[in-house]
This record gives structure tokens, sequence and C-alpha cells, in this order.
């Protein structure tokens, strides 16, 4: 038996010699009370001890709380009624997520676990190792796992490709999760219960779900908690005369409702409704109460330009606030908008100017996509650049410290740097001296030659280090030139840091002005420099008389600066990431972050305090969820901006989605008639595509924007009335069926069909060298699989300048646009069942996609059986002389047999029986 001491846990570890041979037991040092204050600090989580004390048949069981869970009311009578609402909910669902994981786990990411240490045996914690993404065999099978915080993992022996598998033993299936992921060896987990004598190692960790939303969400939700947090907007929104004294109307006309400070308003081309909700927002903050406002914005309807105008608003008031969404993808989208709005207003006059380091990012960098743009304002790139410039010895501080000596008699550290290379000059003579002497030694006594050629080639090194450095040593001349230049450009890094990335609080506005002027200085004196004789220099260093003006005025402009940012401007002291972090978060004007990722925003100590909250994509966030950024200290408005008629938020569990757990605060106030400004101008469908969604789902309140109204917004990509701005093709002779991959429906002749309609696109943009993008919506993850199985290669090929493609589900397309939508319905049957392809807010996301054409490719007889949204649809198509039969364009008929052939759908090719297919055409890429 062995000993090792770990130093980061203070204990003991104790290989135990038994079959489990690499698993470690731990024995403190300190006594039990050390182990208990070390990991108390990791306390278990009421939603951690759920999931734990569930059997695997328990979590596979989707009645489990089927009779606990109440449906969420649309009204309250207290604020702890409220949150207990959501409690039950967010327990079941979060047994749906883990079920979904569990029910996938053949494909789940999942690695070796190579090593563990027990480090409290009462709270079954572990220090664990796993082989991670680096490791290559892992990686090339699509199996790699790199442990997250808040990951709850399942342990195994083997592999699983069942969850039927983990009761093979006869024991409690085993769950980790993960309380601290670091790298190599230093992941600790908590176990779900104790190992048994005979369980080891070798394991397998197996991903199932992350818990941290769900945490923060309980944490929302805790009734004890939120005593001592800000709960006043909540209690706002709970008020039954919530919104009757309220009346979004105005009989102002919107150039009379801006002040002086916000004229700039009027660079953004708002149209009236636009600017009326801004304005109202705006209003709403300088008010004493809470206000909670609501802007619905329909597809197209300039929903982020508002938002980027109202946050350009409350950055010119200098109102805190933060933003968020429910997704990073609609975080960045938000992000990309306000940073062009600020680059913009950098040529405006100082009152409207807008400052980047006012405004800082922060959530997944992966999942927002940060791209060189977004480097600008993500916390993360922005924390790199500052410390850079924070390091005491090679950072700000010394580059103008040195600078200004520099400046002020060169002569000081080059005297300094003079004796230097005297010290080292002297250093590496008298160890040449005293090899020279060893080496005549050892000749006299005739001593081993080995010994004596090993002396003489460590003498001919000294020797190279005399010579290079008489070589390299500098003189008066160079040393001043070449410490300028560095010193220089050292300096111009850090201020052009400051100015971009330092919030405008963290110095006063001269100290930023006077940074923003030093590069230039420095930059007229350089050349000076470069230009002089250095005789004028070394002249101007000793205060002569007979030294020309400019260069004169040119050091002394320097110095003055320089003086002045040194006893003015003084740097906290950030050297570290997280320091530098919360300093930003503390003092930025604009934050923006996800909803849950907003938690953090909760622990900042000695921040300003925020007072607005921005919601985008309102609609599409649980209202628990949206109860985390609510909460934050200081906040008293809410702008909340959605279209529930849209894709609400994503809901796993049935009993939840019965229970309304995936309402939208947005939602809930809606239904209480809680007033909203209507941005109704949409800018982005042509009209023959906006008209049957702006009739059907919006009521005719939204009107066409001039841009597509202007005739040269049409678009003729394909010949033929088939393919014009609006049409319903008609496929009746494919069939749904089930994926291999899972349960989600496929039509592969629909498939065929899409495929051919982009082939075509594809041809039609390199001859013409027109730029299209397109994307191919479809309601099942299964199509849009084997749309891309159909599509193979050509999917990544047709990337290119002029033309790009994307496959997505409809959930995925929500917020996006392309000049060319294809939208495969999949459904194709005698009964005449649609699925949750009938549900309207679904259609309306895949209906308002396009700009230029909307393609539906579908079966007409299946659609239109049913009383749905469908039936409306495709009568709306015929009665327009926009429905058409796939079968009359024959390279979609050509593609369509094909496919039949291939599926050996007899009953499919004697509906094109008929049909003659003749000439030589294109049809491939």
């Amino acid at each position: 038996m062995s000993d090792y001491y770990d130093s980061d846990d203070d204990v003991v570890l104790v290989r135990q010699e038994s079959s489990d041979g690499r698993v470690l037991r731990a024995k403190s040092t300190r006594g039990k009370e050390a182990s208990g204050s070390r990991y108390g600090t990791w306390d278990q989580s009421e939603l951690e001890r759920h999931v734990f004390s569930w059997r695997l048949q328990d979590v596979l069981d989707r009645n489990l709380l089927n009779k606990k869970v109440k449906k969420v009311p649309k009204t309250f009578n207290s604020l702890d009624g409220y949150l207990q609402s959501f409690i039950l909910p967010l327990i079941e669902e979060t047994r749906a997520d883990l079920c979904s994981a569990l029910e996938g786990i053949r494909h789940a990411p999942a690695a070796e676990v190579t090593r563990m240490v027990q480090l409290d045996e009462e709270q079954d914690i572990f220090r664990i190792g796993v082989k991670n993404a680096d490791d290559p065999k892992l990686a090339q099978r699509d199996q790699a796992y790199v442990p997250k915080d808040a990951d709850l993992l399942v342990l195994t022996d083997r592999r699983p490709r069942h969850s039927s598998e983990l009761g093979l033993t006869g024991k409690p299936y085993l769950l980790c999760s993960v309380l601290k992921a670091q790298s190599g060896d230093g992941t600790v987990v908590r176990l779900s219960r104790s190992l048994g004598p005979a369980e080891g190692l070798p394991l397998f960790a197996v991903f199932l779900v992350n818990m941290t939303t769900y945490n923060r969400i309980l944490n929302a939700l805790d009734a004890r908690a939120a005593a001592c947090r800000n709960t006043s907007l909540i209690e706002k929104t709970l008020d039954p005369k919530f919104g009757r004294d309220y009346n979004v109307s105005s009989s102002e006309t919107p150039s009379s409702l801006l002040d002086r400070k916000l004229d700039g308003l009027k660079d953004f081309e708002l149209n009236d409704s636009q600017l009326y909700a801004v304005h109202d927002c705006v209003s709403a903050v300088h008010q004493p109460a809470c206000s909670v406002r609501l802007i619905w914005g329909p597809p197209g309807t300039g929903k982020t330009k508002t938002i980027s105008a109202l946050l350009w608003s409350m950055l010119i008031e200098n109102h805190r606030t933060v933003t968020c969404a429910p997704t990073n993808t609609a975080v960045a989208e938000v992000a990309s908008r306000v940073l062009g709005v600020i680059e913009e207003s950098g040529s405006g006059c100082a009152a409207t100017k807008c400052f980047l380091g006012d405004v800082v990012l922060f959530g997944n960098e992966d999942r927002m996509a940060v791209d060189r743009k977004l480097e600008k304002i993500f916390i993360g790139s922005r924390v790199c650049r500052l410390r850079q410039c924070m390091m005491p010895s090679t950072g700000w501080t010394n580059s103008l410290s040195s600078m200004i000596v520099l400046l002020e008699d060169p002569m000081v550290p080059y005297e300094r740097y003079d004796e230097a290379i005297q010290g080292c000059l002297l250093h590496f003579v008298s160890e040449e001296i005293k090899l020279r002497n060893e080496i005549a030694v050892c000749s006299l006594r005739t001593m081993d030659d080995k010994k004596v050629k090993e002396m003489q080639k460590d003498l001919l090194e000294v020797q190279k280090k005399v010579r290079l450095v008489e070589r390299e040593k500098m003189s008066y001349e160079t040393y001043f030139q070449s410490n300028y230049k560095k010193l220089a450009k050292d300096l111009r890094t850090c201020v052009e840091t400051f100015v971009d990335d330092l919030p405008r609080s963290a110095t006063s506005e001269e100290n930023f002005c006077c940074m923003a002027e030093m590069p230039l200085l420095l930059d007229a004196f350089g050349v000076l420099v470069q230009s002089e004789p250095f005789e004028q220099l070394q002249a101007l260093f000793k205060r002569d008389t007979d030294v020309s003006f400019r260069l004169k005025d040119a050091r002394s402009s320097c110095l003055c600066k320089l003086r002045l940012l040194s006893s003015n401007f003084e740097l906290p002291e950030m050297y570290d990431s997280r320091t530098i972090e919360e300093f930003l978060l503390q003092n930025a004007k604009i934050v923006l972050c996800t909803a849950s990722s907003s938690y953090r925003l909760h622990y900042m100590q000695k921040a300003q305090p925020l007072e607005v909250l921005v919601v985008d994509e309102a609609a599409q966030l649980k209202e628990c969820e949206s109860l985390i950024p609510l909460q934050l200290p200081g906040v008293r408005h809410a702008v909340l901006i959605g279209d529930e008629y849209q894709l609400p938020a994503l809901v796993k569990s049935k009993v939840c989605e019965d229970a309304g757990f995936g309402r939208s605060l947005f939602e809930r106030l809606t239904s209480l008639e809680q007033p909203k400004h209507l941005l109704d101008v949409q800018y982005r469908m042509h009209p023959w595509i906006s008209k049957f969604p702006v009739s059907s789902f919006y009521g005719g309140r939204i009107t066409d924007g001039p841009n597509v109204l202007n005739r040269n917004y049409e678009r003729r990509h394909l010949a033929g009335p088939m393919y014009g701005s609006y049409s319903f093709i008609n496929i009746d002779g494919g069939s749904e069926a089930t994926g291999k991959q899972d349960r989600s429906l496929i039509n592969p002749v629909e498939a065929a069909a899409v495929a051919r309609i982009v082939q075509k696109l594809f041809i039609e943009s390199v001859d013409t060298r027109k730029a299209i993008r397109v994307g191919v919506v479809s309601p099942y993850k299964g199509q849009v699989r084997a749309i891309e199985e159909k599509l193979g290669k050509q999917v990544y090929s047709m990337h290119n300048g002029s033309f790009s493609v994307k496959v997505r589900t409809v959930d995925g397309f929500q917020g996006a646009e392309e000049d060319v939508i294809i939208f495969s319905t999949v459904r194709s049957n005698t009964a005449g069942k649609i699925g949750f392809l009938a549900d309207t807010n679904r259609t309306n996301v895949a209906l308002t996609r396009a700009k230029h054409c909307l393609w539906i490719l579908g079966n007409a007889k299946t659609l239109a059986s049913g009383k749905t949204i469908w039936r409306q649809i495709v009568d709306d198509a015929k009665e327009r002389g926009c429905f058409f039969d796939a079968k009359d364009d024959q390279d979609l008929a050509s593609a369509i047999i094909k496919a039949s052939i291939e599926l050996d759908l007899v009953e499919n090719l004697l509906k094109f029986d008929r049909l003659r297919i003749g000439g030589s055409r294109r049809s491939g890429v």
C-alpha cells in the first residue's frame, strides 16, 4: 500500500490493493471536520436530490408526476403562490429531458474514466479523470466528451447502446453530477449513491443533460431567497390592476415625441410604430414607478432594428441596461446590430456618440459563433486584450513610465543599459578567464583529454557570447530610436485597448480624450526622430537653445499628455481574468447575455445598479426562466419584445406542455389584455408571400413596406409560373415513413423533389452569376437528414460566394430569413393525419422566412383533409392561382419517378404512367 499527498485537498490518498486497483479512497489528515468544511460549498440542490432519488424506471415513466403537476394559472394571489406554481412542472420537465437523453443514449457523448479519487465519503464526492476530446480514437468515433460544470452523467461499465442495459447488473443505475470541471484528472463529481465493493474502474461516463439552467430557474423560484431579492417587477405583473391605466396609442406625431437628447433617433429611420414604441419605453424609464412594456414584433417588422434604437437611447441617457434572449444565437444577433450602431455613431456629434467599452457581450463563445466583429465586445476577447495591458512589468504602467523617462533624459536609461551590458561582459570575461586557467592546469597535469575537450567547448561558447554582446550593444542613437519605437507601439496598443474596451466610467472623459490624442503626438515626434539629425536630439535633451521649434514642441506635447495620464489615470489592480471580467460587468452600461447567463449578474459586488431589462424573443422564453433576469438588483423597468404567434419555448414533457409550463410572460400578459405596441410594417416578404400569414395570423394589421412593394423586389430564379414568388407544389405520390435513426418522419419522394429544385437553383446561380441564398425547411428532423443525405456533398460544395443552401427544421429557422425558402411538409397518408404540422405557430414561422420566393411542397389531399390551417393554405393557393402539380414540371417529375423506382413505390409510378419524358435536360450538378 502506497500513500500520496495531494496539496489541493489536504488528504492522504491511499491506493486500494483490490480488484478496483485504480480507485483511490481519501483519508483526511485533519479529521472529519476538515472534510465537511472543505466540501460543504457544494451543497446538493433540491433538484439534484430529486434526480438522484429516481430509479431508472421512474425517469422513463412519462406519468410519474402526471397527477401532481397542476396547470399554471394566469393570475395569482401572492408572490409565493406564483413561484410555487412552477416548481413541480420544472422537476417534471427535468425528468422528461433526462428521459429523452436516456432513450437516445446510444448517440450520447461518452468518455472512459481513467482515474477516481474519493474526496469525501459522506457526500460520495470524487475527483475523476476522463479521456477527453484530445483522444483521436474517441474523436474519430464522434464519441468525445469533455466534462462541463453541472453536467449530469451516467456511469456504466460499458458503452451502453440502450437504456435497458443500465439495469442489467441488478444494482440501481449510477448517476454523477459534475461539481467542478477541470482539465486532466481534476474534475470533481458527486455520485448518486456509494460505490459497491465490486464496483470500480473501468467505467464509462456518458453525458445526459446539463443542469445549469434548471438549477438557476429553481434558485429563482426559491421563495425564501426571493424575500431578499428585487421582486418589484414580478409583483407589478401580478397586480390585478396592472396595465389598466396604460394606453399605447398616441395622438402626437412621432417627431414631436423626441427630446433634443434623442435627436439621433432620426438617423435610424424608424417608422411611426417603431418610433412610438421606443419613445414610450424611454419615457417609462423616466417615471419613478416600475414599468413593463410589451412590443409585438411580427416577422420582418424590424424588431431587431427597434431594439437597437432602444438600446442606443438607453446608452445616450446613461441608463444601465441588461439585454437578454432565450438563446445565444438570438443574443449574438442583437449584439451584432448594436455593435454596428455604436460604430456608426462614432462619426456623429459628441451628444450622440456611444462607446464600445460601455457594451459587453458574454455567454457561450462557440454557440454564439463569435466572429472577429463580435470579438470587439465579447467579454472573453476583451479580457485577453486588457490583461496584456494590465501586466505590471510589460503593460501600460511600465511602458508609460519608461517613455516619460526616455523623453525627459534618455541618457539616464542608456547609462543603466550600458552598465548592464558592461556587467554582462564582465561576467562572461570572468568565465572565459576562469575556463582558460582550468584548461591550462588540466593540460599541465595531463588529465583526461575528454574533460579538457569539454572545457574547451565551454570556452568557445563563452567567447561566442562575448562577441555577441559586443556586436549587439547599441549606440546611444540606436538605443534611443529602438526604445522609442517599441514603447510608442506598446503605448498605442494599450491606448487603443483602453479607449475601445474600458467602460467610460473607469476614468474621466479628459483622460479618454488625452489617450485618444496621444498616439498622434507620439507618431508626430517619431517622424521627427527619424528625419532630424541626431545632434538635434542630443541638443534637445541637453536643453540647448539652438533646437528646432518643431522638435521641441513635439517633445513637450508628448510629455505633457504622458505626465497628465501618469498622475490622473489610475488603473484598478486587475491581473487575473476573473477580476477583469467582474470589473467589466460591474461598469458596462449595456450587458448582453442569455436569460440563463444573467444569473451571474446577481453576484456582482460593487456594481453600478442596473435599471432596465430588455428581453428579445420574449415569447420564446419560459416565464419561470425570465424570473432570473427579472430579479436582478436595481432593475425597475422591463421591455419584452416578441410575437406570441411564433414558436413558444421548447417543452419536452407532454405533462408540462398541457400545464402551460412553456408559456412566456409575454404571452400571459397579452392574454390578460396588457396593452402592447404593434410594429405594423413588414420589410421582408414579397407581398404574395406575406398575404396569407398577414391575413390569417395577424388580422390584416400588418402592411407591406415600400421596399417589398417595389417591382424590383420580385425575383424569378427559375422559369415557369410554378417558381414564382409564392406557390404550393402538390406531390401526391410521396409516402411518409419513420426514419432509421429515430422515430422522426421522412418523405423520400419529397426529399428527392427538394434536391432537384436546389440543383436547378444552383445551376441558375452559376449560369447567371446571381447570388441566391436558399433555405430548406421541414418540421421533422428526419426529413432534414434525408434532404441533407440526398444533396450529399453538394450541400458543402454549394456554399460559395454566390450560392448557399441551409437545411434546418422549422424550429431551427425561427428568426432567420433567406431569398428562397423551400418548405417540405412531409405528411402524406390516406388518413389525413398531419400531427404537429397543424400547429399554427409552427406554420407561421415556416411561411414567413422567405424574402423573394416561397415554394411549399406537400400532399394537398392529406394536408387539406382536416379542419386545420393547412386546409386554408391549400384553398388560398388554389384561389390565387398558385397551386401546381409536381408532374407538370419534367425535371421534378423525373426526380419523383427515380425516387419511386428506388423505393419500389408501384402505386406512385402508376400516377405518372402517362408522363412522357424526352429531350436532353440538365438535371444534376
